[in-house]
């Protein structure tokens, strides 16, 4: 791929696995992740993507937001957003900061896969907190590095990238997320717009939507007991979901999962970008960093009784 910017993957299976099939798999990765030999890549690539997530996220949470000032019910997952959205915002100017053009540039970029143009350091947090169903800690920050490093050593600028990354691969998953609670609420607006044209001829009305979305049926159901006139619609969902051979009923279990399902992997994001930003990065760096624990082998031992800005300067 090319370097005009970073490409978007497709986010695989969320999952939670549990430590060490965490390990086994940052192993794997660590086998696949071949990195690129040719030139690197772009230096703004990371930052063009943020302004997109940006935009997208304050588009999301400014109609979020105006649909709970008119009273409109809000999701689980919506709430979330809207009660933390502060703590996205930091993220978004921490990476801003923390990933300069010129350090990012630098960062050691795959050659191939689904991956290839990213920098290895970035497709490892994606893959950690897909892997981990957002929550992270720091048992599995330490292990998934060290089971990858066991057969492939990062380099000094990808471990301190690392927290970059991390804000990053989350803020991406926070995009993902944002784009679903959109997709929700255009089918909810769909269904408003179906009871709203009630009293206007038929031939005028907006056709029914080929794709019965399970947001659309609980939104439809919610205004067809607001207005009596509405009945007739009832009527016409029960034929749509029978054709499609489901019920109102099944659209509703589907619905109440998916907004568990929603709910869970949001809070788990937002509560590790909290981690993320709290996290005491400079004594994970030496607990993981390989040329350090060269370095504390020093046989007079002057390095291990330097303070940690004289042996950064060392490294």
């Amino acid at each position: 791929m090319g370097d005009a910017g970073v490409p978007r993957p497709t986010p695989g299976a969320i999952e939670l696995l549990g430590i060490e099939p965490l390990e086994e798999y940052a192993r794997r990765l660590a086998a696949l992740l071949t990195v690129s030999s040719r030139g690197r890549g772009n230096s703004r690539a990371h930052l063009k993507r943020l302004r997109q997530h940006t935009r997208t996220l304050r588009q999301v949470y400014t109609s979020l937001a105006d649909d709970a000032k008119r009273g409109e019910p809000s999701s689980p997952a919506a709430e979330w957003l809207l009660d933390n959205f502060h703590i996205v915002l930091a993220a978004l100017r921490d990476i801003h900061h923390d990933l300069p053009p010129a350090f990012f540039r630098r960062l050691p970029r795959i050659a191939a896969d689904e991956f290839a143009g990213l920098p290895r350091i970035y497709a490892m947090a994606l893959e950690l907190i897909r892997c981990s169903a957002g929550r992270l800690d720091s048992q599995r920050l330490h292990r998934f590095v060290t089971a990858f490093q066991s057969i492939t050593p990062l380099t000094m600028g990808e471990l301190w990238a690392w927290p970059s990354a991390l804000k990053l691969a989350l803020v991406e998953h926070l995009r993902t997320r944002a784009d679903i609670l959109a997709t929700s609420r255009a089918h909810r607006l769909d269904a408003d717009r179906l009871v709203d044209a009630l009293e206007t001829p038929a031939h005028v009305r907006d056709r029914w939507p080929s794709n019965v979305h399970p947001a659309f049926v609980i939104r439809l159901l919610q205004r067809s007991r607001e207005r009596e006139t509405a009945a007739p619609l009832r009527h016409e969902l029960d034929a749509a979901l029978a054709s499609r051979g489901q019920t109102i009923e099944d659209a509703i279990r589907s619905e109440a999962r998916h907004q568990a399902a929603e709910q869970a992997f949001m809070a788990n994001l937002i509560g590790s970008l909290r981690l993320v930003s709290s996290f005491d990065w400079s004594e994970f760096f030496e607990s993981v960093s390989l040329v350090e624990q060269v370095l504390q082998r020093d046989p007079v031992a002057v390095y291990g009784r330097m303070d940690f800005a004289s042996r950064d300067r060392y490294r």
